[in-house]
């Protein structure tokens, strides 16, 4: 009798285990409000899809998701597929081992920082309203050179949420900084059991802080190096079009410029020190 009873208890467990773990599989969109120069009034904006699966989740833009699963069809049916390099911002974390991926594209090259995952000093409060049909309650957070308000709700078990945030009782329904420089809205959920976390459409370099930041600094110093030595081929051509040779020192001077004033992360701490 003891066993039988045993053996249902493992059942049950088996069950609770497999179901919970079907849970976890969901797809999330929000809406990305930004400024890529902190001194400008223009406000940029994203359709973002953060994917969820077990312990691991992605966040994207949509329109990258998109093309990642049209890659994966015609692969599946031999036909070559246009790639898309809308990585910014995207970020792949693991709740199980507390490590997260942050991914920087320059022209078609991928990089990949992974990291240990921060521990979030969340400031919860009582204060709660309805955002998208959800009861959700206020928190805030000081984290690497930005201030949060933030709204997330317990309604949704998913303790996750935009960019490299997550560790709330609930999920992250809306946050912004308290400059106004980035804000996410959440626009929908989607409970889905096919979701591939791993997928890319390009492969990608693993690199150290150190070794990234060099990359962007070495760009930064020469932006059409790869132009001038003919390893990215471009045609030049004026408004009447005809062809015409650039001149690439005003083009780097004017570049440089470009950079340094769309050097805004959503972790202010990480913004590069350019020359």
């Amino acid at each position: 009798m003891k066993w039988k009873i045993l053996f249902k208890t493992l059942c049950v467990l088996i069950t609770l285990i497999f179901n919970q773990s079907i849970a976890q599989n969901y797809k999330v969109y929000y809406r990305m409000n930004y400024k890529t120069d902190s001194l400008e009034e223009e406000i940029k904006n994203k359709n973002m899809i953060l994917l969820i699966k077990d312990d691991k989740s992605k966040f994207y833009s949509q329109e990258q998701f998109e093309n990642d699963s049209t890659v994966i069809e015609n692969r599946k049916k031999g036909v070559k597929s246009q790639i898309k390099y809308d990585y910014a911002f995207m970020i792949i974390k693991d709740s199980k081992t507390k490590k997260l991926s942050k991914f920087t594209s320059l022209f078609s090259d991928l990089y990949q920082l992974s990291e240990k995952a921060p521990d979030f000093d969340w400031k919860i409060m009582p204060e709660t309203k309805s955002i998208a049909g959800y009861t959700c309650q206020k928190a805030s957070l000081s984290y690497s050179g930005r201030n949060w308000e933030i709204w997330f709700t317990s309604d949704i078990s998913l303790q996750e949420g935009p960019s490299i945030f997550n560790g709330l009782p609930g999920l992250i329904i809306y946050m912004k900084d308290t400059k106004n420089n980035y804000e996410f809205s959440f626009t929908g959920i989607k409970k889905d059991e096919i979701t591939d976390i791993i997928f890319f459409s390009t492969p990608f370099l693993e690199v150290t802080k150190k070794q990234l930041a060099k990359v962007l600094i070495d760009h930064y110093n020469d932006p059409y190096r790869e132009m001038k030595t003919g390893n990215i081929k471009v045609l030049w051509q004026d408004e009447n079009g005809k062809p015409f040779k650039p001149d690439y020192k005003e083009l780097t001077k004017n570049e440089q410029q470009y950079i340094k004033k769309n050097n805004n992360p959503i972790e202010l701490a990480d913004a590069i020190k350019y020359p």
